[in-house]
């Protein structure tokens, strides 16, 4: 399955560790597709969730998008999404460039780069 970045998906997350995001729910492929398509099996994501509660690591998704909710960058997982126990989807949709942009420089900024 070939995804690119900024693909809204749908995946299972579980098996999960403490506070990490479990079951299946929406995701932000924030990995290039270069990188996931010819360079790795893994794609790199972040989790979506639908509270929105100013957490300072939540990117809030702009009200055009299909999905509604925040981006959970705390949270970002690297995931074989060719594994069948992923059961990953796509969910027929990318993030707004806006959003993606917003995602990308919080990730940058969690890195210091």
């Amino acid at each position: 399955m070939i995804f690119e970045q900024g693909d809204l998906i749908e995946l299972n997350f579980d098996p999960t560790v403490g506070h990490e995001p479990q079951k299946r729910r929406p995701a932000l492929v924030v990995s290039d597709g270069f990188f996931n398509n010819i360079l790795s099996s893994l794609t790199v994501v972040c989790p979506i969730t639908s509270t929105v509660n100013g957490h300072p690591l939540h990117i809030e998704i702009a009200e055009e998008n299909p999905i509604h909710g925040c981006i959970c960058l705390e949270a970002l997982r690297a995931v074989d999404l060719n594994d069948s126990r992923s059961a990953a989807r796509h969910l027929g949709a990318a993030l707004d460039q806006a959003t993606m942009t917003r995602v990308l420089d919080g990730i940058g900024a969690i890195f210091g780069i």
